[in-house]
């Protein structure tokens, strides 16, 4: 188990499960990325397959293509076109919201700090 995770037998032995905790979490993410990754390449699997499948079937007349680039573009330029895109109300809307979590904060930190007026300088 220990050698699986990228620790060495004499670490091993020599550490507590707390010592060992990081190297556990990083096993975790990085077998968290390769079942990512997993799915995304089926993903393309998916689509070669369809594309083909449609072609073959139906010939010409076939509307299916492959992709034209991976996702992970796809993905991007969609969030920046969503980020271009923001109305005017919704951008006066986070405003909005960020002024009330400011004003928020400040009451917290009163409340929390009380009105001690000694070394202010208004």
């Amino acid at each position: 188990m220990y050698l699986s995770i990228g620790v060495s037998e004499e670490k091993f032995m020599d550490s507590t499960p707390y010592d060992l905790e990081p190297y556990m979490e990083a096993y975790k993410l990085k077998q968290k990325m390769a079942d990512s990754q997993a799915w995304q390449f089926n993903m393309y699997t998916m689509c070669a397959v369809q594309t083909a499948v449609a072609n073959v079937l139906i010939g010409k007349k076939s509307k299916a293509e492959y992709l034209k680039e991976p996702f992970s573009q796809t993905a991007e330029k969609q969030k920046q076109e969503d980020e271009e895109n923001l109305s005017e109300t919704e951008k006066k809307r986070q405003r909005d919201r960020l002024l009330m979590t400011l004003q928020l904060m400040q009451a917290n930190f009163e409340l929390n700090h009380g009105n001690n007026d000694e070394g202010r300088q208004d």
